[in-house]
């Protein structure tokens, strides 16, 4: 929208001293006579722009006009721009690169700003440990997709292994236990999907738009369509003092029970799964099920399988 564009063109006028109109073509993708043709209607609104000449030239707002910076205090601005850059940084959204530009326009340009930024009390990085190029390329084109209204197609690997092709209206992203997953309609289905990005493969926009109604993600309950049909279970498991760590990386304090002779007992409750066996023999011999009977037979019939891929090896 041009407004917006405006908008954004002053907010990194009044953040560096001069801008030039080929960086500004580039950063919002249009011409260069667009550019001069926003700059004349800055102009007009009453925003005093100056074109300087020279190899480092270009424009930029006159010297002497000024802007309001008291709506927010330093720390404040500091504490809002350093969660958007961490948002930013996975999920790089023109929006949000905007509105840090507004932001950086409200901070003193005294020095002082920086006696905040290593003060402040929780820092977070969105990113995994293996995150990746072909992550944030998913992200970027589920973001545009999402800011255009598009449909979107991809392959989809379900919960069972299968290749699953997916038409799918985006509504919006999800950041839930350190995974990406994607909120939309899926024409497939007929009903709203919860979608795991690092399983979509071949992703693409098409030129079709959308029109439907967003429900609010609460509304959806997509955690209970998660446990539907399948049986949930009471579990205790036994661990190893060497598997510590690990079990409180896992679980909640409230599941733990630490023991004198440093063994860990959790307590939980989880519906039938693959991921509940994978989970268990991911600790490979540090854990022991104590029950349900069941899944103790369950996890010893697994490990005899293992077992009998390496059995030949000498």
């Amino acid at each position: 929208m041009k407004l917006d564009r405006l908008l954004a063109i002053v907010m990194l006028l009044i953040n560096r001293k001069h801008i030039n109109a080929k960086e500004l073509a580039e950063y919002f993708e249009v011409s260069q006579r667009t550019i001069y043709r926003d700059i004349d209607a800055i102009n007009q609104a009453g925003i005093p722009i100056v074109s300087y000449m020279g190899a480092d030239g270009g424009f930029g707002i006159m010297e002497n006009f000024k802007i309001d910076k008291n709506f927010l205090d330093e720390a404040e601005i500091n504490t809002i721009t350093t969660a958007l850059r961490n948002i930013n940084s996975t999920v790089s959204n023109k929006k949000i690169s905007n509105t840090l530009e507004k932001l950086e326009c409200l901070k003193h340009k005294n020095g002082e700003n920086d006696k905040y930024i290593n003060k402040l009390s929780i820092n977070i990085d969105y990113n995994n440990w293996n995150s990746n190029n072909t992550d944030k390329q998913k992200l970027k084109i589920l973001n545009k997709a999402i800011d255009e209204k598009r449909i979107i197609n991809f392959d989809y690997i379900n919960t069972k292994g299968e290749y699953i092709h997916r038409i799918v209206e985006p509504f919006s992203l999800l950041l839930k236990d350190f995974s990406w997953y994607l909120h939309g309609y899926c024409h497939i289905k007929e009903d709203y999907r919860i979608f795991k990005v690092k399983r979509m493969h071949k992703l693409n926009i098409t030129d079709d738009l959308y029109s439907r109604d967003i429900p609010p993600l609460e509304m959806l309950d997509y955690q209970e369509e998660w446990y539907k049909d399948k049986p949930v279970h009471n579990i205790t498991l036994k661990f190893a003092p060497n598997a510590k760590t690990r079990v409180v990386d896992s679980f909640n304090e409230e599941q733990i029970q630490f023991n004198d002779d440093g063994t860990t007992i959790v307590n939980f409750k989880f519906p039938e799964d693959d991921w509940l066996f994978e989970l268990i023999l991911g600790f490979g011999s540090y854990v022991e099920v104590i029950e349900p009977a069941y899944l103790r037979n369950v996890i010893r019939k697994k490990a005899n399988e293992i077992f009998n891929i390496y059995k030949n090896d000498k």
